[in-house]
């Protein structure tokens, strides 16, 4: 199977010839380690990377030059060109992109306390803006969605779940309707425990959650139940195991309990793969995941 081909088959529980693998990003004093470089790193050489790791899937944020006139998908439309990986584009969703608006997060929480009717305002205007630079992404050549919101921690959600459905929550479901129409993935990231919540984003429409930042697969275990068939997982394998001695083991443990039935993309949790860790170490996981047969 192609890249594209094997990552939409995730997403719609289909059978594919391996586990698939995506991460976000490769970051440049990893690609250096990687392939031994001493320069700075070219398209060429992420490319490199990308493909000894196996990858299939990879994810852009919107770029702009200071003159304007430069697209603001312009990476990933030169990765859609050149290379074969599937094409993530990552778009705000409503919480994140609102508490943009404020001097910080916590005039941001405190307009929440207080039910301050700007949230509302501001966030019907976020949508309008996150819908058009998805649109524009797709159009670029983006082969699916990731609507970044962070909303939890790792002992719950930021705001009280209430607070979501209230000022949220309608949006999100909103602006995943309004991508949905173009018939492209659209998954959905949030680091921490997004347990409480996770009715919610199911009815919200999206294809997919990405990161699956937990303490412990048991919690992973309950969001592939409570998903089913309706969601493709992604992400789930913490930045801390690559450095333990059974780092593969702890790479097969999450397939058992995240990649039954499929479903399944695998990458780490942080979607970043950074300079502090040991690409011999990396490389050994990606390489037993890649050995392994995904289950139907």
């Amino acid at each position: 199977m192609r890249k594209i081909q094997r990552i939409l088959a995730a997403t719609r529980h289909e059978w594919v010839d391996r586990v698939p693998k995506g991460e976000f990003y490769l970051d440049d004093g990893f690609v250096m380690k990687l392939l031994g470089l001493k320069n700075n790193v070219e398209f060429e050489d992420r490319v490199e990377a990308c493909e000894l790791l196996g990858l299939d899937a990879l994810a852009f944020s919107p770029f702009s030059s200071r003159d304007g006139k430069t697209p603001v998908w312009d990476g990933l439309m030169k990765w859609r060109k050149e290379t074969d990986f599937f094409i993530f584009a990552i778009i705000d969703g409503p919480f994140q992109g609102t508490a943009k608006f404020f001097s910080s997060f916590n005039e941001f929480l405190v307009a929440i306390a207080r039910r301050d009717p700007i949230i509302l305002e501001i966030t019907a205007k976020v949508v309008a803006a996150n819908v058009q630079l998805g649109l524009d992404a797709l159009n670029s050549g983006a082969n699916g969605l990731i609507i970044a919101d962070d909303i939890a921690y790792q002992k719950g959600t930021f705001i009280s779940p209430e607070n979501l459905r209230k000022f949220f929550f309608p949006s999100l479901m909103d602006q995943v309707g309004l991508l949905k129409a173009q018939k492209s993935p659209i998954f959905f990231h949030a680091d921490g425990n997004i347990i409480p919540v996770l009715p919610d984003l199911i009815a919200s429409g999206i294809n997919g959650i990405h990161s699956l930042d937990f303490s412990s697969l048991v919690d992973i275990a309950i969001v592939k139940q409570a998903a089913g068939n309706s969601l493709c997982l992604m992400g789930g394998y913490d930045l801390g195991w690559f450095s333990k001695k059974n780092r593969s083991e702890k790479a097969s443990e999450l397939l058992a309990v995240a990649a039954g039935g499929g479903g399944y993309i695998f990458g780490s949790s942080a979607g970043i793969l950074g300079s502090e860790l040991s690409v011999e170490q990396v490389t050994e996981v990606y390489q037993h995941v890649g050995n392994l047969s995904a289950t139907k």
